[in-house]
C-alpha cells in the first residue's frame, strides 16, 4: 500500500528552525502553471440585484392614533373633530382569560379584560360616526 523505504532515506528527525528558515522559497509562476492546468475564464457579471424600494402610504391629515382621543380632519365630512374612542376586548384577552381559568386562577381569570393592554381602541368620527383607524397595543 505504502512505498518501502530505506533506513538511510528516511529523517530521523523534522528539520530545526533555522534549516525551515533558510530553506528555499518556491514562487508560483503563473506562465508555468498555465502550461500545467487548464485556464478558466472570468465568471460571466449579470445583472445585479434589483434595489427593493418599500412605499408607506401615509393618509393625509390623520396622525398617529393611541389610547386617547385624537384631533383631526375627519376625511368623510372634513370637519375638524376629536375623535370618540370605543374600547374593545382583543382576542388576546380572551385566550389569556381562557388559560388562566384552566390553570385554576378561575377568580382571577376576569383580571385581562380590565387591562388596557388588552384593550383595541376604535377611533370614530363623532359628527359623521365615520370608522377613522384603530390602535391596537402591544
Amino acid at each position: 500500500m505504502y512505498p518501502q523505504m530505506n533506513k538511510e532515506q528516511m529523517p530521523s528527525a523534522p528539520p530545526s528552525y533555522t534549516e525551515s528558515v533558510n530553506a528555499p522559497k518556491y514562487a508560483f509562476d503563473p506562465q508555468q502553471a498555465g502550461s500545467q492546468y487548464p485556464q478558466y475564464p472570468p465568471p460571466p457579471m449579470g445583472p445585479g440585484q434589483p434595489n427593493q424600494v418599500i412605499v408607506v402610504q401615509v393618509v393625509p391629515g390623520i396622525p398617529p392614533l393611541g389610547p386617547q382621543p385624537v384631533e383631526l380632519t375627519c376625511p368623510s365630512c372634513k370637519a375638524v373633530v376629536m375623535t370618540s374612542i370605543e374600547k374593545e376586548s382583543s382576542n388576546n384577552a380572551y385566550l389569556c382569560c381562557m388559560f388562566l381559568f384552566i390553570f385554576g386562577c378561575g377568580l382571577c381569570s376576569c383580571l385581562p379584560f380590565c387591562m388596557d393592554n388588552f384593550q383595541n381602541y376604535k377611533h370614530t368620527c363623532p359628527r359623521c360616526n365615520t370608522f377613522i383607524g384603530a390602535y391596537q397595543p402591544t
